[in-house]
């Protein structure tokens, strides 16, 4: 059990940073992370400690939307203040050109379905393999692969435009 709630706690960190990523306010966050782990103890002799990852972004995701809901504010990730910025290099000669790519890349990714939208981010953005996916989705393997596969040529074919 001891060793289950040590995964928990760490592995909400990774939740709260990578909503924090996908433009949740800090505030809203928070009250996610403290909603996911209430519903945590509550079912803590039912979760896998494998599967806690999954389980715990599944539930704050589920939380992010019913937040939302309620205050009857846009479900959908806020391109805009997802920090791509992190991803890339931090030289200060590509700063600049950085800055203008996050810029395309934001758009870009503001005109895909939010299915696809919401798949590249937990893929290239969070980092996700596409077994988490698959655990955090509920889609098969497969799905996730096709679905990244047609959410890769979306992109480059908005990129391009």
């Amino acid at each position: 059990m001891e060793k289950l709630e040590e995964i928990l706690i760490n592995e909400i960190k990774v939740v709260f940073k990578s909503l924090i990523k996908l433009g949740v306010t800090k505030e809203d966050a928070e009250d996610i992370v403290q909603n996911t782990l209430c519903k945590a103890l509550n079912y803590i002799d039912s979760i896998d400690s494998r599967m806690a990852r999954a389980w715990l972004f599944r539930v704050a995701l589920n939380e992010f939307y019913n937040t939302y809901r309620k205050n009857k504010r846009n479900i959908c990730f806020d391109v805009n203040s997802i920090n791509v910025m992190d991803f890339l290099s931090e030289s200060a000669e590509t700063t600049v050109i950085n800055s203008e790519k996050l810029k395309d890349v934001r758009n870009t990714l503001e005109k895909l379905q939010p299915v696809y939208r919401e798949l590249l981010i937990l893929k290239y953005i969070i980092g996700f393999s596409y077994r988490n996916i698959s655990e955090f989705t509920g889609y098969s393997a497969d799905k996730v692969k096709i679905y990244l596969y047609r959410a890769r040529n979306k992109f480059k074919e908005l990129w391009r435009e």
